[in-house]
């Protein structure tokens, strides 16, 4: 049985996914199973995940993935670097995987590996006045060419290109596998679609949407259980008002005197306007985002830097059952899907944490129980 491995956040999961998921297929049609390492309940974006990391990840299994693992939130909610070298060093520690397949806007590994290669350049005095993903793309752009600094303007080759990086920086045998992102009609961006979602606009999503992908979000909308960083907003306020200047400086993504603007800024507001107040040309509203959450949950840098002591499965079907079953035994990283017997584990208590916190912005959190109750979905 191959293996092919894709990271993903899956939110929502949308047809540009469920094409991934085909073309693996076609090039891979006898005994292969994919398996997702996925983002917990915190998104790379510095958001709450539209719907929890068990709803997503049974999405992706009823739309063809065989097994999710989580990528813990402490990494899930990391620049694009750590992100990625978290994720693949869970990709790694599971074993048994022969490809990580990404979706390329390039489509081109020499490229991709060209610029993973060449991408550790120093910026000089370039970032004055830019936000970083700016001023990286002049200064490789200035070094390389335009054509070469193409990759560094697509999201998803940045992310291709950290992705070849941490295969590169782990010695691991696992395969890079570039698939172009389809630009077809019948895809949209999740950011797209969450879209829809907040201003209530659900009629159009059948077109952008697997159906039991949608059926699933329209039952998780009409049962409350979606989540918005709004509902929370007092609390995060409150927090990080009581926090000085020093000590907000301690966590990650925290760089530049962003601590005193930080600061300055969390007076009488709420959530949003505290992020409107923070974003500008030095910092990317991602970045903002960021920010706030790893203060608000104190997430520190070298957290996001350790690699990953463990991952949870999400939910499987009997193909992801099959090749857990190869690999429990020789895997380097800790699989855990009884979380209750980790509770004690200070990394993971923290993950607990933020799913706990995560489930207080539902819009009904009735009937919700703690995270360290839950248990995969097994298909």
């Amino acid at each position: 049985m191959q293996v092919i491995a894709i990271i993903a956040e899956y939110n929502p999961f949308h047809n540009g996914h469920a094409y991934q998921i085909g073309q693996i297929r076609r090039m891979f049609p006898e005994n292969c199973a994919i398996i997702a390492v996925m983002s917990g309940n915190l998104v790379q974006r510095g958001e709450f995940a539209l719907a929890s990391k068990y709803s997503r990840a049974k999405a992706a299994v009823l739309c063809g993935v065989d097994a999710v693992f989580e990528l813990p939130s402490v990494y899930s909610c990391a620049p694009a670097n750590l992100f990625a070298e978290a994720a693949v060093s869970i990709v790694a520690g599971l074993g048994g995987v022969d490809y990580l397949c990404f979706g390329s806007e390039s489509s081109d590994l020499d490229l991709l590996r060209f610029a993973a290669q060449n991408s550790d350049i120093d910026l000089g005095g370039r970032s004055r006045g830019k936000n970083y993903p700016r001023s990286f793309y002049e200064a490789f752009k200035d070094l390389y060419g335009a054509e070469k600094a193409r990759v560094f303007k697509g999201s998803n080759d940045i992310l291709a290109v950290e992705y070849i990086k941490a295969i590169a920086k782990l010695k691991s045998p696992v395969a890079p596998l570039a698939i172009r992102r389809a630009g077809d009609d019948y895809i949209t961006s999740a950011s797209a679609i969450r879209q829809c979602v907040c201003r209530g606009d659900l009629g159009g999503l059948r077109a952008f949407m697997p159906g039991q992908s949608l059926d699933l979000l329209r039952g998780l909308i009409k049962s409350g259980k979606t989540a918005d960083i709004n509902n929370i907003s007092a609390a995060i306020i409150a927090h990080i008002s009581r926090l000085g200047a020093a000590e907000i400086a301690r966590f990650a993504d925290i760089h530049g005197g962003f601590e005193r603007r930080i600061k300055a800024a969390c007076g009488i507001c709420d959530y949003a306007d505290l992020i409107a107040r923070l974003a500008s040309k030095h910092a990317t509203s991602s970045q903002v985002k960021r920010m706030v959450l790893n203060i608000f949950f104190g997430i520190a840098r070298e957290e996001q830097k350790a690699p990953p002591g463990f991952t949870n499965l999400l939910c499987a079907n009997s193909r992801g059952r099959e090749y857990l079953n190869r690999i429990k035994k020789s895997a380097a990283v800790k699989i855990i899907s009884k979380p209750a017997r980790f509770a004690d584990n200070t990394e993971y208590a923290k993950n607990i944490f933020i799913d706990n916190i995560y489930k207080l912005a539902l819009a009904d959190k009735r009937g919700e129980i703690s995270a360290i109750k839950e248990s995969p979905v097994i298909l």
